[in-house]
């Protein structure tokens, strides 16, 4: 048949791209962020109608302060899993054990210290129980993310949706008894109750099963970092959860003390869908990571797989989400629609130059040269707040989308070429 030969040379070629290991990774935790995010909108939507604004506003900043408090907990070794763990071999076991330790100790230290100087007074109860239960929902969650990182790394990444699909669904299930048992701390406690289950499970698996069919199945393959190295690439790591982490945190904080719970409650249901297309493009990166680290002699291969697939999520989900905003926040209410609208379009736009340098980020890990990186979250952070602070009490929270879309076009400016640069440089089939 005419045309049949170049047909089959294009399907050949789609299934060489999109048929490996690492889409199927990739493809596992983009379920996992689009099912977690597909129902973490329904939970805020039931949320919606079942609590005020104001104690939406409040809840949702009392998890963006434990979730800030848990990624500074954690000290970067979700990253450092996920680039080093494909080559440890036969000292899997020891990583992970002095991670957790380290970071546990971490979480504990830092949540204690955050409640005790009066930080969280603003929306956290002043009794010593739900203090307590603060502190231990951050060393709680600090450990949530660092397994999901472990089954990254250990290549096992098709349990990631189970554990986290199961987790939101249980959270939306457990939300109206415990929103009727305290109606300030209902959401809060929704949230944090499931976690202990998946903690308990995911970590039996790990130290019983799979770290060990790791050791016996992979030898390192390169030389692994000295802890002096070890200790630069965290601290490197740090500066950008800056951006891609504390962000977010504080700007819900910036905005309750600025605008008040209500304006917050508004602000983070745009934040929350378009942070979950991030987290669903940002899996293709990590896979790209992870087998880029296991098969280095395929680096070309990996590179391409990650880049189309990028450009395959992305394009048509920032199009519709611009189309659709209005309709996705109507589920929320009027107000959130009238509000959200156009902070929604304006933080979808900037998702694809923010991509790139994220995808370039990858490389960088993969080269082990991640100072550099500090300069340029140090450059974005400083436009991204400027902006923010400087219009946030005349514009409201579309003060935030401004922010976003000209932070993003500066890193797109400055990270494109040299994103090409690096890719023409790769080798590999």
């Amino acid at each position: 048949m005419v045309g049949s030969d170049p047909e089959n040379a294009l399907v050949a070629r789609a299934r060489r791209l999109f048929g490996g290991r690492l889409m199927r990774n990739a493809l596992a935790l983009m379920a996992s962020s689009g099912g977690t995010s597909v129902i973490g909108v329904v939970f805020w939507g039931v949320s919606a109608h079942l609590a005020s604004a104001t104690v939406i506003g409040r809840a949702s900043a009392e998890i963006a302060a434990m979730v800030l408090l848990a990624n500074l907990a954690e000290l970067s070794f979700g990253s450092i899993f996920e680039r080093f763990l494909p080559v440890t071999g036969r000292r899997t076991r020891e990583l992970v054990r002095r991670a957790y330790y380290l970071c546990t100790v971490t979480a504990l230290v830092i949540s204690a210290v955050y409640v005790l100087t009066g930080l969280a007074n603003s929306f956290l109860p002043t009794s010593l129980a739900w203090r307590a239960i603060f502190v231990v929902s951050v060393i709680m969650w600090t450990i949530f993310m660092l397994q999901d990182s472990a089954l990254i790394g250990l290549r096992a990444s098709r349990w990631v949706p189970v554990e986290n699909i199961l987790y939101a669904l249980m959270k939306l299930a457990l939300l109206p008894a415990f929103l009727w048992a305290s109606t300030s701390q209902g959401i809060f406690l929704t949230w944090m109750a499931p976690v202990v289950v998946f903690v308990v499970g995911v970590n039996r698996y790990l130290f019983r099963k799979r770290i060990d069919e790791h050791a016996r199945s992979t030898l390192s393959s390169e030389p692994l970092p000295t802890t002096r190295e070890l200790f630069f690439l965290a601290g490197a790591q740090y500066s950008t959860l800056l951006y891609t982490v504390f962000a977010p945190s504080i700007v819900a904080l910036v905005v309750v003390q600025r605008l008040g719970a209500v304006a917050n409650a508004h602000y983070y249901m745009p934040a929350l869908i378009t942070t979950g297309l991030a987290l669903v493009s940002g899996s293709i990166v990590r896979s790209f990571i992870v087998e880029a680290a296991h098969e280095p002699q395929r680096l070309r291969h990996h590179a391409v797989t990650a880049a189309w697939g990028l450009a395959a999520i992305l394009a048509p989900s920032v199009l519709l989400g611009v189309i659709f905003a209005p309709r996705f926040l109507r589920i929320f209410g009027p107000a959130y629609e009238a509000d959200g609208t156009m902070l929604m379009r304006m933080m979808l736009l900037s998702l694809p130059l923010t991509a790139v340098a994220t995808f370039y980020a990858a490389f960088a890990w993969i080269d082990r040269r991640l100072w550099w990186l500090v300069l340029r979250e140090l450059v974005n952070i400083a436009v991204y707040f400027s902006v923010l602070l400087a219009l946030i009490n005349r514009r409201g929270i579309e003060a935030i989308g401004i922010a976003a879309l000209v932070s993003s076009g500066l890193q797109g400016l400055i990270f494109l070429p040299v994103t090409v640069k690096r890719f023409r440089q790769t080798k590999g089939a």
